[in-house]
């Protein structure tokens, strides 16, 4: 695996999305996959405001220090959505320790100044994406882009804490689902 600074970068042609990744190798179609769902989760849910984000493809060893770091929890996960206004509210920092500091996903060589466009980041574990699609009986595909759009509806504000929540989130993932596989 790459170093978290030494990573591939691949951006829409509309701005919006950007895909990073640190893995080895990210298969085209995987690339391609995830800047559909995130385009299409923007299309389907974004109202007004900043929709600029950036989606991280990464592997079990990075997930579960992004996961350490800034959400307290030492374990692999799946999914992990940084959004921007949470930055902001806490100057840069997340969490309760004061010493977490915003995830950097590549060397973006910005001035540190708050970007207004930017909605947020979302984290993807590929090899996790892989053991659950498996464990589901779906495919690694559908996982991908399920994932993909479930941290862009995080950093729109959407949650899945309450059963009615969870309702309308998973709700909406499956509305964008259906677009992009012909569900």
């Amino acid at each position: 695996m790459k170093s978290p600074a030494d990573t591939d970068s691949f951006q829409s042609e509309d701005g919006r999305v950007e895909v990073v990744f640190d893995l080895d190798q990210l298969a085209e179609s995987n690339i391609s996959l995830v800047m559909k769902a995130a385009l299409a989760a923007l299309d389907a849910q974004h109202q007004e405001g900043p929709d600029r984000i950036t989606v991280m493809v990464t592997g079990d060893e990075r997930i579960r220090e992004l996961n350490r770091e800034f959400k307290g929890e030492d374990e692999i996960t799946d999914v992990l959505s940084f959004n921007v206004e949470d930055e902001s509210k806490s100057d840069g920092v997340l969490g309760d320790s004061g010493d977490e500091q915003w995830p950097d996903f590549k060397d973006s060589g910005d001035s540190g100044e708050v970007d207004s466009g930017r909605l947020g980041d979302i984290a993807i574990s590929l090899p996790q994406v892989v053991r659950q699609a498996a464990e589901n009986g779906k495919a690694a595909d559908h996982e991908l882009a399920m994932l993909t759009i479930h941290g862009v509806l995080h950093l729109l504000g959407y949650d899945h804490a309450e059963l009615d929540e969870e309702k309308v989130m998973f709700g909406k993932t499956d509305v964008v689902l259906a677009g992009i596989f012909g569900d």
